[in-house]
C-alpha cells in the first residue's frame, strides 16, 4: 500500500512539468517536494492533482479519514477539469488522473471500504466541502451543471453502498481485508 503512495508522489514529481504546461504553469514549488501545509494553503486555487498527493501525503502520515476526504474532493474536482477540458493531451492530466486514482486511489478505497459508515460519512463531507469551497481554478458558477452531474453521480454511488454494507464486509471478508 505505501508503495503506491510513493509511486503516486513519484508520479506527480516526473508528470507535473509537462501537466502543468497546458494549464497555467505551477507557480509554487513542484508537488513532490511540498509540505501538508503547502498543499493545503490555498488549495481551493490549485491543479486537482494537489488534492490526490494532498491525500496521499496524509495516508502515508496515518491520516487515513482526512485522507479520503480530500481524495474524493480531488475526484470531484479533476473529473470536472478534465470534463471541461476534453480536448487535453491525453498524455498529460488524463493520464496523470488515471494513474492517481490507481496509486491513491486503491489503497484509500481498501481502507475506507472496511468500515461502510465512515465510507458514506466521508463522501457526504467531501460533498460538502467541495460546495462550501470555491474552485478558483476551474470555477463553479461557470460550471454548475456539469459539477451537479458529477455530485449526483457520486451520491448515486454513496447510496449504492450504503445499500450493498452487508455485501460488501462479506466480499471484504472472504478476501481477506478488514471490517472496522
Amino acid at each position: 500500500m505505501m508503495r503506491g503512495m510513493k509511486l503516486a508522489v513519484l508520479l506527480i514529481a516526473l508528470l507535473a512539468p509537462v501537466t502543468w504546461a497546458d494549464t497555467g504553469g505551477l507557480n509554487d514549488k513542484a508537488l513532490a517536494d511540498q509540505s501538508v501545509e503547502e498543499l493545503r494553503g490555498g488549495i481551493t486555487d490549485k491543479h486537482p492533482a494537489t488534492y490526490m498527493v494532498l491525500a496521499a501525503r496524509l495516508f502515508q502520515q496515518g491520516d487515513k479519514q482526512e485522507a479520503v476526504t480530500w481524495f474524493y474532493v480531488g475526484q470531484i474536482r479533476y473529473r470536472a477539469w478534465l470534463k471541461a477540458n476534453p480536448d487535453l493531451d491525453p498524455s498529460g492530466d488524463p493520464a496523470l488522473f488515471a494513474s492517481l486514482m490507481e496509486s491513491v486511489g486503491r489503497p484509500l478505497n481498501e481502507y475506507i471500504g472496511g468500515d461502510v459508515d465512515e465510507w458514506v460519512a466521508t463522501i457526504d463531507e467531501a460533498i460538502q466541502w467541495h460546495r462550501a469551497h470555491p474552485d478558483g481554478f476551474l470555477g463553479k458558477d461557470d460550471h454548475r451543471s456539469l459539477y451537479a452531474s458529477l455530485i449526483a453521480g457520486l451520491e448515486d454511488m454513496r447510496d449504492e453502498i450504503a445499500a450493498s454494507k452487508d455485501e460488501i464486509r462479506r466480499q471484504r471478508r472472504e478476501n481477506g481485508l478488514e471490517n472496522r
